[in-house]
């Protein structure tokens, strides 16, 4: 087998094993790796005191690890492989195989599927669905607790009063509203907070209210509302869907960290289609991304949405570099059909976001201190972005009318980029030293 790393990919028997396998491999845990040319060997640190002998025959046909993951071939395998991809030449010749070795190969493992059975998987969501509406139950009576006391009791809360309640979401399975709690002593610190905290605290109570009744409602927004709280289809199972061909163009980034955990939000637009879908990826610590996206670029191919009420995220199922320019992305020319856009979207789902839109023939005009952008009915729409990219958008959208792409909050649209004739330029991350060198031709 002549291994690379799509061949990798195609080997492992799921996602989340080959990123734990990345993960190893990054955090440099392999000692002792050799290899004869038919087989490959070495041992792998783990927590604690644990190493794990790991072999695998470089035609694929045979493994062995001593772990007790019950996905085979396991993490420690393929991240031997990795090794063998990425640092070759570090790994020693040998002209005999270890005693363990010559024994692996004679009994070797054999490779576990990691599809699970639907009625086993059905179970474990039944169950974890009984703990989260415990913790709904919780959720509901410190929200009453918190209104009950007033906002501008919360000021001189320290952060046990927060990271409490967020432990308590944790033990019952809402880890997606605990992260959300741990917001809001950051959210506390910005201007006019009590307005946007009264915001978010009314979204939870909605979600409580919504989950009580959970099996009454459409399928749709069942799922929504389980990922509201945590519950996330593996990759596997979405890959499952329909797909959507079209020509995507790449027309948002943005990278942050929540946890420790660093993500990228990737947002893409189809030529034909009009619709936008948002790729998710995340690393932990040093661990770098899966691909890496060009602002501007455009891809040739199919994508999966995730299923719910408003799809957007999505993951790409069979895409290639699209080398020809673009003939056109839906545009949406007004604020007004905008604002009347995203209250179709939130009737479907409640819980949106962030809701993605093309703003076209607009101009950036300084106002009171702050950016604004005026359509071309002289309506005002409000502008989230940090003071560098403010210039960046002034300057561009200063002298002439362009189309922004960005998120409606409800209240304002975080740019994410801006595009006039012939660029797409970002309005996250580091501001650039030139503007030649943030641009990327359509």
């Amino acid at each position: 087998m002549s291994w690379t790393y799509a061949t990798l990919q195609a080997y492992a028997p799921n996602t989340l094993v080959l990123n734990r396998a990345r993960a190893l491999f990054y955090g440099r845990k392999w000692e002792s790796v050799a290899s004869d040319g038919d087989a490959l060997w070495g041992i792998c640190k783990s927590t604690g005191e644990l190493t794990y002998p790991v072999m695998v025959t470089l035609d694929g046909k045979a493994f062995h690890c001593t772990c007790k993951n019950r996905y085979r071939p396991c993490q420690h395998v393929l991240s031997l492989l990795l090794f063998f991809l990425r640092k070759n030449d570090q790994i020693t010749p040998a002209d005999e195989r270890p005693g363990w070795v010559r024994d692996a190969v004679r009994q070797p493992e054999a490779r576990k599927s990691a599809v699970v059975d639907t009625g086993e998987r059905e179970a474990r969501l039944n169950k974890r669905i009984v703990e989260m509406k415990a913790g709904v139950e919780e959720l509901d009576q410190w929200l009453r607790d918190v209104i009950r006391q007033g906002l501008s009791g919360l000021e001189g809360a320290g952060p046990d009063f927060w990271e409490r309640i967020a432990a308590r979401m944790v033990d019952a399975k809402l880890g997606s509203v605990a992260r959300r709690i741990r917001s809001f002593p950051k959210l506390m610190a910005e201007e006019q907070w009590h307005g946007k905290l009264l915001g978010a605290l009314s979204e939870l109570y909605l979600f409580v209210q919504s989950f009580r009744q959970l099996e009454g409602l459409p399928e749709s927004l069942q799922v929504e509302l389980l990922s509201y709280g945590g519950v996330n289809l593996k990759k596997e199972e979405v890959l499952e869907g329909p797909a959507v061909s079209d020509r995507w163009l790449v027309i948002g980034l943005v990278e942050g960290e929540e946890e420790k955990l660093r993500y990228r939000r990737t947002w893409l637009v189809g030529e034909q289609t009009g619709r936008f879908a948002l790729v998710l990826d995340f690393a932990w610590g040093n661990e770098r991304f899966e691909g890496h996206w060009v602002l501007g670029s455009a891809l040739q191919g199919e994508l999966v949405y995730y299923p719910g009420a408003y799809p957007l995220r999505a993951l790409l199922k069979r895409v290639q570099p699209y080398r020809q320019p673009m003939d056109g992305v839906p545009i949406t020319e007004h604020g007004q059909e905008m604002l009347e856009a995203y209250a179709q979207a939130l009737a479907q789902n409640p819980w949106l976001s962030g809701f993605p839109v093309l703003l076209g023939q607009v101009r950036a005009v300084w106002q009171s201190g702050k950016v604004v952008l005026l359509d071309a009915r002289g309506m005002e729409i409000p502008v989230q972005a940090e003071e560098a990219h403010e210039w960046v958008l002034l300057a561009v959208g200063g002298r002439q009318e362009v189309t922004v792409f960005g998120e409606w909050t409800g209240a304002s649209l975080r740019a994410l980029s801006v595009l006039d004739s012939s660029r797409v330029i970002q309005l996250q991350g580091p501001p650039p030293s030139a503007f030649g060198e943030a641009d990327e031709m359509l």
